[in-house]
């Protein structure tokens, strides 16, 4: 149980068909609950799974009808389990916000001028901002009096330091649209940019990828952002799990004109990427479909590899060569495979990995690289922890 000093916050990921509710007691996720839907009898139902500290898991007992319902079934379970109460009440609800513009670069405590900010970004993210105004709505209907915290999927990359945030386009686009490159997986890169220094790892060039069910290469200049990959929407750039990554902007023009913006940016993030090539999203899949000689799955996987070599090469050129590698997330720190192929890649630059290094976990990475190499590390990311500190950062300032 938490500490009197102790902040709980709960951490809530919205999607368009699904609720994660995951508590925190400073930055240890003690209970988490994932409401997720299934078909019955015709209809869609919503089930619940609890997941403990130690990893075991409970489906509950019990269907819902929508996920509005979700939030008080998830404030029930929580006083029940004893994690919230009285004497240890919630101190701020944390919503990441993948949403493009100046206002959503930063971090915000909602109010009045968030949900207003968040229909006009509609627009330009029809996927990911509904379920952020669902989960915003629910949370301040439910637990009331809890601050609900928007945090900035870009906050860490909106730095001065970065050189690429720029589009070409007429000025009066570009200030009606509120355009500009302002990255994603900042909760990932901010944490990396403390831990890094944190573990004596600091090198004045490096490049961080953040490969995982979304992907994306961050160029640092002593430990600052320089250059990311992704743009005014995670889209840009690399192709991913069911993101095309950059593709000729006609393409996009042309499935507008044709199914409609909204469609066409579905099809672009939610139904392309490894999944049209390979038929599959699972790289684990993927893989094993090449090595049968799947020809789909090779040309896929090839060009995943491709892509991340290709952006690494094009940052070591920005900034006149790199220093050292790091691979973080699911893919980045789990799978020898694909980073050995973008590794390979990169023997020009000076970087050779072990074909059998894996993660010391007692001092939180791994240097993978050969002894004649310039090092290439593996950490793990943490967003949680980056978001729950920033949180609290802000939370305090108001106090």
């Amino acid at each position: 149980m938490a500490t009197n000093n102790t902040k709980i916050f709960l951490v809530l990921n919205s999607g368009s068909s699904s609720e994660k509710f995951s508590l925190y007691e400073g930055e240890d996720e003690v209970c988490s609950l994932y409401f997720e839907g299934i078909e019955e009898n015709g209809k869609k139902k919503f089930i619940c799974t609890i997941t403990r500290a130690d990893g075991s898991e409970e489906v509950v007992n019990k269907k819902w009808d929508s996920l509005n319902e979700a939030f008080k079934e998830a404030k029930v379970i929580f006083e029940k389990e004893g994690f919230i109460n009285e004497a240890h009440p919630l101190d701020g609800i944390l919503v990441r916000v993948v949403a493009a513009g100046k206002y959503f670069s930063q971090n915000h405590i909602v109010d009045e001028q968030t949900m207003k900010e968040l229909e006009k970004v509609q627009v330009t993210n029809p996927l990911h901002v509904p379920g952020t105004v669902r989960g915003i709505k629910n949370a301040k209907n439910t637990f009331k009096d809890v601050p609900v915290v928007i945090m900035s999927d870009s906050e860490a990359l909106t730095r001065e330091s970065r050189k690429d945030t720029e589009y070409a386009l007429p000025k009066e686009i570009i200030e009606e649209f509120d355009l500009g490159r302002w990255g994603a997986h900042g909760a990932s890169y901010g944490y990396m940019m403390g831990r890094i220094p944190e573990l004596g790892l600091l090198e004045k060039k490096m490049v961080v990828c953040h490969l995982g069910s979304g992907c994306s290469v961050t160029a640092l200049v002593n430990g600052e952002p320089a250059y990311t990959s992704m743009g005014e929407t995670p889209l840009e750039g690399l192709m991913s799990s069911t993101r095309t990554g950059s593709i000729d902007p006609t393409i996009g023009a042309l499935l507008g004109e044709k199914l409609g913006a909204g469609e066409a940016i579905k099809l672009m993030n939610k139904e392309s990427g490894l999944l049209a090539m390979a038929g599959s999203n699972d790289m684990r899949e993927i893989i094993a479909g090449a090595e049968d000689g799947n020809l789909e799955s090779a040309k896929a996987y090839d060009l995943f590899i491709d892509g991340v070599a290709g952006k690494i090469g094009e940052f070591a050129a920005k900034m006149g060569g790199i220093d050292a590698i790091v691979f973080t997330a699911t893919i980045g720190e789990r799978s020898i495979p694909v980073r050995n192929s973008i590794i390979t890649k990169l023997g020009f630059m000076g970087f050779k990995a072990k074909n059998d290094a894996v993660l010391d976990k007692t001092k939180g990475y791994a240097n993978v690289a050969e002894e004649d190499s310039k090092p290439i590390y593996i950490i793990p990311t943490n967003e949680a922890a980056y978001m729950i500190k920033k949180a609290g950062e802000l939370l305090d300032g108001v106090a």
